[in-house]
């Protein structure tokens, strides 16, 4: 019972920072005779799964299952993790960097992949620090970069090795370390040191008298820079070790004594001791196989079915070894009925809600087979999963009304959504509604601006062209007022040189005038000056007619003139005509 006999106190803070959700994640567990601190951070951007949380849980599992603190196992934990994020999902790419430290509370060994870090700290000095799997590592090893720039390099983030890689990643395992009283360790993600150096760490914690308060200071430091720059998520673990465990100096004791001897009475009395052992062992088996399948039977009753799990798996083992078939059997149904509800627990949890329905619903016909064990725990899972599925079939209805151009249609729908997911306590499908809401409000009110914008343009337009059609109906109204005034003062000209071939008695020509003068007047829509020329043309008509009996008379006379003249030459002076 190593815990009970030395002291370390953990303390930690995982927060979001400007992010929208948290995908850090940090998880501890301190056993009898182990402890394990996992730190993961998230390199993916899916946001129906927290791949970090998925990590630790899969690590925090391994460890409890067969905690150890050897290289080998190690290793495997990692591996075993790397294997379960590969195999989630399919589609979907998801990532992590990690970092594990495991205690046997006298030493300690961390193993990683990625960027994320631990730190042991004793008497004000690093004394040990994991090394970043960069490209900026790489660059600082190589001295081409200072290590003061090192935390804001641009390929901090560049990773050779993280778990949910495509290939096989590369993980990290210190030696063991033997701890001393005051001694601190802590885990980190990036959003921690990237704004908080090793310096500023180290007089944290040589100020401090308790891990919260290293915590504290760090935290501030962190949100002095809120206004300036975006903030990652942040994680950070502190443990103080207080006092390591110490093994007792063993003495000679009866027991010890009697563990010698024993051999030696077992030679004198081989065969009756073995008889005694074999009924005895049997008897213990029986004694552990009622005991097994009772706490299986308790655990079954509080929905603990991992728990249920193991004692149902030690009790077939038992039942199988002592040919108790009847045992066998119920060991085995209880067991396989305990395993489908984990997996389909597994798959709730990591967002597999078609999956976990269609595992709930196997467990639920196993249930009933089983004498409805685990049936109401069944009944409600399937209902919150049937809920969760709803959300997602109203974000998947959303989507397809934006994708058919159906803005408004697609807000309320994820807005629903989002409303339903919030009367679950439902966090993810909250989240993932209200990303896809505000990336619809936000098309549609850039859709609103952009038709006002053309709505403005148009009116503008039409505003400007109706604005250049008065203006051009004045210009053509003026060029015609201005044409008028020119052909009323051209017919008018015509009629002053009509007035003046009429007094010189050019009648013809006055009337070509005046006519020509009163069609303009007509055209021009001035029929008071059109009408008046007509008297005029009516005296150039009279004077052509006067002219011609004028002349008529001009020939008559000279007729009877010539007539005249005619008789006096043929009957001479002064005959008369007979």
């Amino acid at each position: 019972m190593r815990r009970i006999n030395s002291e370390f106190k953990t303390a930690n803070m995982s927060e979001e920072g400007h992010k929208l959700s948290n995908r850090d994640y940090f998880g501890y567990v301190e056993m009898d005779d182990f402890a394990c601190y996992v730190l993961a951070d998230s390199l993916d951007e899916e946001p129906a799964v927290n791949s970090a949380h998925l990590v630790a849980e899969s690590l925090i599992r391994s460890f409890t299952e067969r905690p150890a603190i050897g290289k080998r196992r190690l290793k495997s934990y990692l591996e075993q993790a790397h294997k379960e994020l590969m195999n989630r999902h399919g589609g979907m790419h998801l990532k992590a960097s990690v970092v594990m430290a495991v205690t046997d509370y006298k030493k300690i060994r961390y193993c990683y992949a990625g960027n994320s870090r631990f730190y042991l700290i004793r008497n004000a000095r690093i004394m040990e620090r994991s090394i970043d799997q960069s490209l900026t590592q790489n660059l600082l090893e190589a001295e081409k970069i200072p290590l003061d720039q090192a935390a804001a390099h641009e390929a901090r983030n560049n990773l050779y090795s993280y778990l949910g890689e495509r290939g096989t990643p590369h993980i990290q395992i210190s030696k063991k370390i033997k701890l001393e009283n005051g001694d601190i360790f802590t885990v980190l993600s990036r959003g921690v040191w990237e704004r908080c150096s090793d310096q500023e760490l180290l007089e944290f914690a040589n100020e401090a008298k308790e891990p919260q308060e290293i915590l504290d200071q760090t935290e501030d430091l962190i949100l002095k820079a809120q206004e300036e720059t975006n903030i990652d998520n942040y994680t950070l673990a502190v443990t103080f070790v207080n006092k390591t465990y110490q093994s007792p100096k063993k003495k000679w004791t009866v027991k010890k004594v009697l563990m010698i001897a024993i051999p030696v009475l077992l030679m004198i009395g081989g065969i009756s001791l073995g008889l005694y052992l074999r009924h005895r062992s049997i008897r213990i088996k029986k004694e552990n196989l009622a005991q097994y399948m009772e706490s299986g039977e308790t655990y079954l009753r509080y929905d603990n079915y991992q728990k249920a799990s193991e004692e149902y798996g030690e009790a077939l083992r038992l039942a199988k070894n002592l040919k108790r078939e009847e045992d066998t059997q119920e060991a085995d149904q209880y067991k396989k009925l305990a395993e489908q509800i984990i997996l389909a627990d597994e798959a709730m949890t990591s967002g597999e809600y078609q999956k976990a329905q269609g595992l709930y619903l196997t467990a639920r016909e196993m249930s009933v087979e089983a004498g409805n064990v685990g049936k109401s725990y069944i009944d409600s899972q399937l209902k919150q999963t049937k809920d969760y599925i709803d959300v997602f079939d109203l974000i998947e209805l959303g989507e397809q009304k934006e994708a058919a151009g159906n803005m408004e249609g697609a807000v309320k729908t994820y807005k629903e959504a989002r409303d339903k997911a919030a009367s679950l306590y439902y966090a993810a499908g909250k989240e993932e509604a209200l990303k896809k809401q505000a990336a619809a409000e936000e098309k549609l009110e850039k859709a609103e601006q952009q038709e006002k914008t053309a709505k403005k343009e148009k009116e503008e337009s039409a505003a400007a062209e109706a604005e250049k059609q008065q203006q051009e109906e004045e210009a053509k109204k003026e060029l015609e007022n201005r044409q008028k005034a020119n052909d009323q003062q051209n017919a008018i000209e015509l009629e002053n040189k009509g007035n003046e071939l009429l007094a010189e008695g050019k009648y013809e020509n006055a009337i070509t005038f005046y006519q020509t003068a009163q069609a303009i007047y007509v055209r021009l829509e001035l029929p008071d000056l059109a009408d008046g020329i007509n008297g005029k043309i009516a005296a150039a008509r009279a004077g052509i007619e006067a002219a011609q009996q004028a002349e008529e008379e001009a020939q008559r006379l000279a007729r009877e003139q010539e007539n005249t003249e005619t008789e006096t030459k043929e009957y001479g002076p002064g005959a008369g005509v007979q």
